[in-house]
């Protein structure tokens, strides 16, 4: 057996699992770890909290370690995190982890490919049924920021995707109503942001200011999601806003052969997606808004995605001999 050890390191929460893996099989999840980003400065920090917490290899012995770091991943081994203090370079010494069987990958890249593993599968729900066509399969998330990746198909009808990263959640959100506008210049006096983006709306922090903004109430994103249900407005806006940006990255990448609904937000809190404003906003198009409405639809409900997505990137990378962050995906 060989042993993967991934890692699905975000804003909020590092997790950690190690995997055993024969060919032919999934990746098995054998320990699984979580540490607050916050609460440490440095992969070094990060890597002796899981050693200390009772890892049972070292991770300079696994066969293959991927790392899905939130962020934009450089020259296969740096990143600067986006919702923490610390940045990510493999090429440090300090690391603490075998430079020749480490990888690092976006975050979403790792939700992206973990919404293909048969235990995402297991546990999604539909959204719209849809009926997929050959192309563009796409994930998009809202967590403490928003995710989004793209899996596009192979040419010559050879197996597998690559996968193709995106920094989307940072790019304009159109706003809509004059209603919206008002949200809109409360958000720009609350962050000192010129524009709204996705990061800001379709996200824990854009949860909390959109029940603040209609509810008086400064609340943590994770008491606001207890607060609301499907019949309030903060679930209203949320789930229109979602299902904006949703649509937005569908198009922009043809995501015909399917959408996967991921991160922390719906996956805790399913009825943001499966409100009705999600699907009516998602096909208000007036060219394309039928094949939109074709587009098969799917939540993944388990928290642990990345942590398989990245596990799935480690076996296709052990399987194939290549140890190279940007290799194909094959399904």
């Amino acid at each position: 057996m060989a042993y993967i050890l991934a890692a699905d390191i975000g804003g909020t929460n590092s997790r950690f699992g190690l995997f055993g893996h024969l060919s032919g099989r999934d990746p098995e999840l054998l320990e699984s770890y979580s540490v607050l980003t916050a609460s440490v400065d440095s992969l070094a920090q990060l890597l002796q909290r899981i050693r200390d917490a009772g890892l049972s290899i070292d991770p300079m012995v696994a066969d293959q370690v991927v790392l899905a770091v939130a962020g934009p991943v450089q020259d296969g081994a740096r990143c600067s995190l986006t919702n923490a203090s610390w940045d990510i370079d493999l090429r440090e010494s300090s690391a603490g982890l075998p430079a020749d069987r480490t990888v690092l990958i976006n975050d979403f890249v790792a939700q992206a490919l973990g919404c293909r593993t048969r235990n995402a599968a297991e546990s999604s729900i539909p959204v719209q049924e849809g009926a997929a066509r050959p192309g563009v399969v796409a994930a998009v998330g809202p967590g403490t920021g928003l995710g989004l990746c793209a899996l596009a198909p192979l040419a010559g009808g050879c197996p597998g995707f690559l996968a193709l990263p995106s920094e989307g959640g940072h790019a304009p959100l159109a706003f809509v109503t004059e209603r919206e506008f008002e949200f809109l210049r409360f958000l720009q006096a609350r962050t000192g942001h010129s524009h709204a983006f996705g990061d800001i709306v379709v996200s824990g922090q854009g949860l909390c200011a959109m029940h603040l903004f209609l509810t008086g109430r400064d609340l943590p994103a994770a008491e606001v999601a207890r607060e609301i249900g499907p019949q309030s407005e903060t679930a209203e806006w949320f789930a229109r806003f979602f299902g904006r940006a949703c649509r937005a990255y569908a198009l922009h990448v043809l995501a015909w052969g399917g959408l996967y609904l991921c991160g922390g937000i719906v996956a805790k809190n399913p009825f943001l997606a499966a409100h009705h404003e999600f699907l009516r906003e998602f096909c208000d198009c007036p060219a394309y808004g039928h094949l939109l409405a074709e587009i098969p639809i799917r939540l993944i409900t388990t928290n642990d995605t990345g942590l398989r997505g990245a596990a799935s990137h480690g076996r296709s990378l052990l399987d194939t001999g290549i140890n190279d962050a940007s290799h194909v995906f094959v399904a």
